[in-house]
């Protein structure tokens, strides 16, 4: 009765459906995790590592992503930046003062480029970096989310400005692949812009336990994914048994015409 899922295009529809659901799953236990990353929790406080500096290739090679537990620490990495491609965050306050981030991409000899925030700035003179080669020592820090950005993130933007750091937006502006999360710098040498910059403040951590709203969003994404490999076999499912139930109907039609008798 089923001896048809042997034919070739029925093959292919069995493969497609046991590549869906694995790769499925496999995101959904990403987003999991990622999940369990963002989950808030402790006291307030800033999200500071106390550890060493090392290289940021030591903690995001190239291809891998900030996790949890590294955000925070402190980083060093040297290059040149790509004064061509500035930009500036608008609408970020400090200190009761509106201001821009200055965020400018670090090229790194056999590495992706990395993401500096190099400060902040009140006004619209804003510092050119050094020219040669430099070495930042910074806070690694998440991409932003459009929900746990600052609230008065600018929407009006111009052109050479973002509306949040984040790497899968600037991934689409730069034609060169970038080293996830970005560096919020707190030392450089030389140290030719340090005067006309405000360093970022580091991000609290949520009070009370909480659960950050990328935390939520990152488990609606696991449910999601959960939901279309269970969707792949229902629909796998249900077309093997339409075509089972028709392949039956036929046969009996068949059957009966044979017998002379009407269906």
């Amino acid at each position: 009765m089923y001896r048809f899922l042997l034919q070739p295009r029925w093959l292919v529809f069995h493969m497609i459906v046991l590549v869906a659901v694995p790769v499925c799953a496999a995101l959904g236990l990403w987003q999991f995790h990622r999940y369990g990353e963002h989950k808030g929790g402790g006291s307030s406080g800033e999200k500071v590592s106390t550890a060493p500096a090392v290289p940021i290739g030591d903690l995001v090679p190239p291809g891998g992503r900030v996790e949890g537990a590294d955000r925070g620490r402190s980083v060093t990495v040297s290059g040149t930046y790509d004064v061509s491609r500035q930009l500036v965050v608008p609408g970020r306050r400090l200190d009761g003062r509106t201001g821009s981030y200055v965020v400018t991409p670090l090229l790194v000899a056999g590495a992706p480029a990395v993401v500096v925030n190099r400060g902040w700035v009140e006004g619209d003179s804003v510092p050119a970096p050094p020219t040669g080669p430099v070495t930042v020592t910074g806070r690694l820090e998440w991409s932003e989310a459009e929900h746990t950005s600052d609230a008065e993130r600018a929407t009006d933007l111009r052109p050479g400005q973002l509306s949040m750091i984040s790497t899968p937006e600037l991934v689409n502006m730069l034609p060169y692949p970038l080293t996830d999360g970005f560096v919020a710098l707190t030392a450089q040498t030389p140290a030719a812009d340090a005067a006309a910059l405000a360093p970022m403040p580091a991000a609290k951590k949520t009070e009370g336990g909480g659960i950050s709203g990328r935390a939520w969003q990152n488990l609606g994404y696991t449910a999601q994914w959960f939901v279309f490999a269970g969707a792949a076999v229902f629909v796998w499912w249900r077309v093997v048994r339409r075509e089972a139930d028709d392949r039956a109907e036929e046969r009996e039609a068949q059957l009966l015409a044979e017998l002379g008798v009407e269906s």
